[in-house]
């Protein structure tokens, strides 16, 4: 799976390559990967991210732990090594203080001396004399090795305790760092829930806009319409009038009351004062019915 990915990206790469040139290439490669790196990074819990940082902390503690010990122990060989070179000097002093005392020895020339219960010639205490000088050259020169080694070790734990100890400042400032920056995010946490809150009591329950407001105004639209077609089938002194506009005719009108008229107009009888009688509807629907 990671070879096809690997092989895949190669090829992106090389027709990027080949259709951009090899600088927007480069920039386009390295917009994106700032791009998937943001991305990545707003995909990761807060609380993710403080482990982690607090993993790395630990770990930066333990390399200054490592780094003291390193240190202390550079600073055991200093002690060492000082004590080595004072003991050289003290040889040293010695030798020299022999060797003036053989060279007082080699000014009398004389053809014999009696050192301690032996006596040597003059060729003897000479050749030994000078045996002594080479081995005080090499005591000096191995002393001052020592030294020039000692003065390195000092500078060299004068500056390790001065890392250590801004490393130790720098971590205690990174550890109080991170507990302001947990409590910022508490404080963010809250701001939102807040903001959530506010956001959420900003209009009334039942505003106008509500469910409940909107049902109100239809229910109160419809027994208003209901009202006016009512209204509509009640005529003004309170008698019952026929609403033609919701009459369903499904037959021809006109002919049927040209025939009703007829009928009935052969069928009325005079009367003396002039005023046409009046009809019932029970004989109008009988004479329909007819």
């Amino acid at each position: 799976m990671i070879k096809r990915i690997l092989v895949g990206l190669g090829v992106f790469f090389l027709l990027a390559l080949f259709v951009f040139g090899w600088e927007r290439s480069v920039s386009y490669l390295a917009g994106t990967r700032r791009v998937l790196h943001a991305e990545a990074d707003d995909r990761v819990p807060m609380q993710l991210e403080r482990a982690r940082i607090e993993a790395l902390i630990e770990k930066e503690a333990e390399k200054i732990l490592a780094f003291e010990d390193r240190t202390a122990d550079l600073t055991g060989r200093r002690e060492g090594m000082a004590r080595t070179i004072q003991e050289a000097k003290r040889k040293l002093d010695a030798e020299l203080q022999l060797l003036q005392r053989i060279k007082e020895m080699l000014d009398e020339d004389r053809e014999e001396y009696l050192i301690g219960s032996q006596t040597y010639s003059f060729p003897e205490v000479n050749a030994d004399a000078l045996d002594r000088v080479a081995k005080v050259q090499q005591m000096q020169e191995a002393l001052e090795f020592d030294e020039s080694l000692l003065a390195e070790l000092d500078t060299a734990i004068k500056q390790g305790r001065g890392n250590l100890s801004e490393s130790r400042r720098r971590l205690g400032e990174l550890r109080h760092a991170l507990a302001r920056m947990e409590q910022r995010n508490v404080n963010a946490d809250i701001r939102l829930q807040v903001a959530q809150l506010v956001n959420s009591i900003a209009s009334a329950p039942l505003s106008a806009s509500s469910e409940l407001e909107n049902a109100m105004r239809n229910y109160e639209r419809r027994v208003g319409v209901k009202e006016n077609r009512a209204a509509s089938r009640l005529m003004d002194n309170g008698s019952f009038r026929i609403d033609y506009s919701a009459t369903i005719v499904t037959q021809d009108a006109s002919a049927e009351i040209d025939r009703f008229l007829n009928a009935t107009g052969s069928q009325r009888s005079p009367v003396s004062d002039g005023t046409p009688s009046r009809v019932s509807p029970g004989q109008v629907s009988q004479e329909a019915q007819q």
